[in-house]
This record gives C-alpha cells, sequence and structure tokens, in this order.
C-alpha cells in the first residue's frame, strides 16, 4: 500500500474543501430545479384539468345546441308539413261546403214537399169523414180515424228525420265519445279514408295489436304518409315495431296518456284518459281542427323517431 506523504495532503485539503463545496452548492442548485420542476409539472397538471373541464363543457354545450337546432329543425319540418297538409285540404273543405249546401236546399225542398203532400191527404180524408159521415158506419168512421193518426204520425217522424238530417248538413260531423270501443270502430272506419296523411297516437304500441289496428296500417297505401307516436319501452325488441317499421314512421312518446287521430287534415279525433276513462272529441270542421292540431303535433315534436 502506497503511503501519501503527510505535506502532500496538507497541500491538497483546500482544494478538496473547495471542491465538497462546489458540490454541495451544485447540490442545492439542483435540489431547486427539481422543486421548480415539480411544481410546474403540478401546475401544469392542474391547468391540464382545467383545460379539460372546459372542453368537456364546451363539448356538452355544443351537443345541446344540436339537439336545440335537431328539435327546431323538426318543429319546423312538421309545421311546414301540417300547414302544406291544411293549404291541401282547403280546397276539398270548400268543394264539400259547396256540396253541403246543395244538400240543404234539396232536402228543405224535399222536406217542404213531402210536408204539403202529407197535409194535402191529410185534409182529404178530413173532407172524406165529414162527407161521408151521413151514410158510414161508426166502423168505417174508426177506419178513418186510424189512417189519420199514422198520416199524422208519418208527417211527425219525417219532420224530426229530415230536420236532424238538415241540422247535421249545416253544422258538419263533430261529436263527443266516452268509450274505448266507439273510439276503436271511428279509427277503423276513417283511416282507410286516408289520401294524404295520418298521424295518429296511441297510450302505448300494444295497444295497435290489442284493438286489431295492425292489419289495417298495413293497407294504407304507400302513397299515404303515416307517422305512429307511442310510449315504445323496448323499441329494439319489441314485435308490433318490428312489423310496422317498414311501413310507417315511429316515434317513441309517454309524456302524456292520450289518443289521437288526424287524417288529412280534414278529419280529427282526440281523447284524454282520466282514471282508466276516456273521453275524447272527433270533428271534421275545418276550424276544430285547427284548434286540436297542435295537441296532436306536440307528441311528433317532443318524442324521438324510431
Amino acid at each position: 500500500m502506497r503511503l501519501i506523504p503527510l505535506s502532500y495532503d496538507k497541500k491538497k485539503k483546500p482544494e478538496l474543501i473547495a471542491e465538497i463545496n462546489e458540490l454541495n452548492s451544485e447540490k442545492q442548485r439542483l435540489q431547486q430545479e427539481i422543486k421548480f420542476v415539480e411544481t410546474s409539472k403540478e401546475n401544469f397538471e392542474n391547468e391540464k384539468r382545467n383545460l379539460e373541464d372546459k372542453l368537456e363543457s364546451k363539448e356538452k354545450k355544443i351537443e345541446e345546441l344540436f339537439l336545440d337546432k335537431e328539435v327546431l329543425l323538426k318543429e319546423k319540418a312538421v309545421i311546414l308539413e301540417s300547414k302544406n297538409d291544411i293549404l291541401e285540404q282547403i280546397k276539398d273543405k270548400e268543394l264539400q261546403l259547396q256540396q253541403k249546401d246543395q244538400k240543404i236546399n234539396d232536402l228543405r225542398e224535399k222536406f217542404k214537399k213531402s210536408s204539403s203532400e202529407l197535409l194535402t191527404k191529410s185534409m182529404q180524408i178530413d173532407k172524406m169523414i165529414k162527407k161521408d159521415k151521413e151514410v158510414v158506419g161508426s166502423e168505417k168512421i174508426k177506419e178513418f180515424e186510424e189512417k189519420i193518426r199514422e198520416l199524422e204520425k208519418e208527417l211527425e217522424n219525417t219532420y224530426h228525420e229530415q230536420k236532424e238530417e238538415i241540422e247535421k248538413s249545416a253544422e258538419g260531423s263533430t261529436r263527443i265519445i266516452s268509450n274505448m270501443e266507439d273510439i276503436v270502430l271511428l279509427l277503423k272506419k276513417v283511416l282507410p279514408q286516408a289520401k294524404s296523411t295520418v298521424r295518429l297516437v296511441m297510450p302505448n304500441i300494444q295497444d295497435l295489436s290489442d284493438h286489431g289496428l295492425i292489419d289495417l296500417i298495413k293497407e294504407i297505401p304507400d302513397k299515404v304518409r303515416l307517422n305512429v307516436a307511442s310510449e315504445i319501452s323496448d323499441p329494439a325488441r319489441n314485435i308490433v315495431v318490428s312489423d310496422l317499421r317498414n311501413c310507417c314512421q315511429l316515434t317513441n312518446y309517454s309524456d302524456k296518456k292520450i289518443i289521437a287521430l288526424n287524417v288529412d287534415s280534414s278529419k280529427c279525433l282526440i281523447g284524454i284518459f282520466i282514471h282508466d276513462k276516456v273521453i275524447s272529441i272527433y270533428s271534421e270542421i275545418l276550424e276544430v281542427i285547427e284548434m286540436l292540431n297542435p295537441t296532436i303535433m306536440e307528441p311528433f315534436i317532443k318524442g324521438r323517431r324510431i
């Protein structure tokens, strides 16, 4: 082992101390830099998280704006479609009104004529009775009196029947329906009459099957735009949805329990359920249809198309 002279160690000591001090200074400097880097890294992570939160918030806002835009465009399309349907039916309604006016006039003339004929026959029988009282027996008189009563009854019935028919033609067809059986019968009668558009609302999609409406819907011509709205719990697995997907536009809607129908904007039905009982109004009067139509359109605007 080589021994370093003591004099040599004494000479190197100041240099070693200086190196040690320099290394300590370098160590402190590196520690400060490490601390600064760690602090900068933490600040960077916080800033990154803040930016990610802002980005997520912006993305959600953009998504909401797109949804709002989609809803507005859907509402606009539905409103324009409804407006076109109404304009398309105005001419038909004017023609129907003219035909009804003519029918009213014909019925009035027919009523006047039949009333006059019955009254004439009654007067003739009265004259015959007065003329033949002296030459006929009591049985003959009773026979004539019975004929008078029959003619009077016939006159009264004719009057009421033709009066009701005239009033119905003058006022249009509007009525209240308060049971589901009659509503279903009306749906089955009116749906095949569609020429351009149909909007049908049922409480649940299964109601179409329960009330025997599926085959009827399938028979509606392809040229008719058919829209159906109802509650659909599992669209992907629903048998009725699979059966009707290719013949109509389905909309999933469950906000309100209603039943409604609009055919060509000329026939309209809307009903509400109160304690499992239904009450509805049906009308073919344009003013009434325009009043009810916004309620019928609501499920198609607020619902989700399938």
